[in-house]
């Protein structure tokens, strides 16, 4: 499992600067856009490409970061009320069900990525093949599903809840009664 977790890490710093450099690109590449077109009356080429296929990146790759660090979006209100057996119950069926669905978006989405590759389809502008770019969201879904399977092997070793990797979750009511 440590190597797991070395690899895990590896990957979680991979996809920090991926989301670093996908947002920068982005603000770089439609800032130059609209100062070029305000004082050269001229834009950035393929701008709307070159943005799409960052957002593209930072949403996909951002979706496993997110699980990672349990920062995705949670529907809790009944999850914190409920005791921790219960609570735990449902972590694990909350990760086990996502981790499949995840699953099965990673095989439908790279079978995606090879048929486009056998079309042969490429952008209008920068001419990139397709497939590459349906590939960061292949990549993206793999990752999120490796981080829920790790997720509920966490759970399965620890008394401890967790929805992400990073800390045991703590109800939000009970994280008030810490800090007092």
């Amino acid at each position: 499992m440590k190597t797991v977790l070395k690899i895990n890490n590896f990957i979680v710093k991979a996809e920090q600067v991926i989301i670093a450099a996908g947002i920068l690109i982005v603000s770089l590449v439609l800032i130059g856009n609209v100062l070029g077109r305000l004082f050269f009356r001229k834009g950035i080429y393929a701008t709307e490409e070159i943005g799409q296929y960052c957002i593209y990146a930072i949403t996909f790759i951002g979706l496993s970061y997110a699980v990672t660090t349990g920062k995705h979006i949670n529907m809790l209100g009944l999850f914190d009320m409920a005791p921790k057996k219960f609570r735990k119950i449902d972590a694990f069926i909350i990760s086990g069900v996502t981790a499949a669905t995840m699953g099965v978006l990673t095989g439908i989405s790279f079978k995606y990525v090879s048929t486009l590759k056998l079309i042969g389809k490429v952008s209008i502008n920068l001419q990139v093949p397709t497939y590459l770019v349906v590939a960061v969201i292949s990549f993206g879904f793999l990752f999120a599903t490796l981080q829920y399977i790790l997720i509920f092997i966490k759970n399965l070793q620890s008394d401890e809840i967790y929805l992400g990797l990073e800390n045991p979750y703590v109800p939000d009511f009970r994280r008030e009664e810490k800090k007092k």
